[in-house]
């Protein structure tokens, strides 16, 4: 019955994410006809062509403009129908919301990565007081998932630190990173970092940091990456203003900083 239920857990977690991913690529083909129709629009506009020339060019731009559209249309369905899976405010009307105690969340998920993770990872946490989010738990728990086996493949034959922080900045925006201290990225990895599908290890699907970012997004965040070639990597998860997007929560598991390093075992 355990097995049975973890497999469900399993496929339902999956499901999750290739929502999430559909919704990512939907994004990326959208952005990508975004620029064939604006350099479609600027042949069209700065045509000098005179005479039947001209009006065969204006015609191809047209045309290109028309199928951009049509194909992008499609993308934009496809991200309106994968909400219905990776919505984050599935309670029933009257119900209270799902507020998320993100300390807790993150504790919570270390502990479970220092007892389970096979790396021989320091695992650091440095948790400022900040409050509760609207949010789904689970989801959440897979955006870290995402984020740390990024991390632990950046690693140096899997050796190093994985820390985890969490403020509220001078905006009144909850930020919380994750840094490691892996090799990093070159700059034009970095400018493809969340790009669906890419990657630059043979025999990885590339698909990590595009679903994170997608969940993260779905929260109504926004993410930032930082990463110099071998000084390690710095993943920023921004939320806010969190006059509108969070709650304080008395039984928060974090009231004041916390400060602790979690040695591999």
């Amino acid at each position: 019955m355990i097995g049975a239920t973890k497999t469900h857990l399993d496929d339902s977690e999956a499901f999750n994410d290739l929502g999430h991913l559909s919704a990512a690529v939907g994004h990326h083909v959208i952005n990508a006809f975004s620029a064939v129709v604006s350099n479609a629009e600027m042949i069209r506009s700065r045509c000098s062509l005179g005479g039947a020339n001209q009006t065969d060019f204006e015609a191809l731009a047209t045309s290109i403009v028309e199928a951009a559209l049509g194909a992008s249309q499609v993308a934009r369905r496809l991200i309106d129908w994968t909400r219905r899976l990776t919505a984050i405010e599935t309670q029933t009307p009257g119900s209270a919301p799902p507020w998320v105690d993100i300390n807790q969340l993150i504790q919570e998920f270390v502990e479970f990565q220092r007892a389970n993770n096979p790396l021989n990872v320091e695992w650091q946490l440095d948790l400022g007081p900040v409050p509760s989010i609207i949010g789904d738990r689970v989801q959440l728990r897979s955006m870290f998932d995402h984020l740390i086996r990024n991390a632990g493949e950046a690693l140096t034959e899997g050796s190093g630190r994985v820390r985890f922080s969490t403020l509220v900045d001078g905006r009144n925006w909850l930020v919380i990173e994750v840094r490691d201290s892996g090799c990093g990225m070159s700059p034009e990895t970095l400018k493809r970092a969340t790009e669906p599908f890419f990657s630059t290890k043979s025999g990885h699907d590339g698909v990590g940091l595009t679903i994170a970012q997608a969940i993260w997004r779905r929260h109504r965040g926004a993410v930032s990456i930082e990463s110099t070639p071998g000084q390690g990597t710095i993943i920023r998860l921004a939320l806010g203003p969190l006059s509108s997007a969070a709650q304080v929560d008395s039984t928060s598991t974090s009231p004041s900083r916390q400060e602790r390093s979690l040695p591999a075992p």
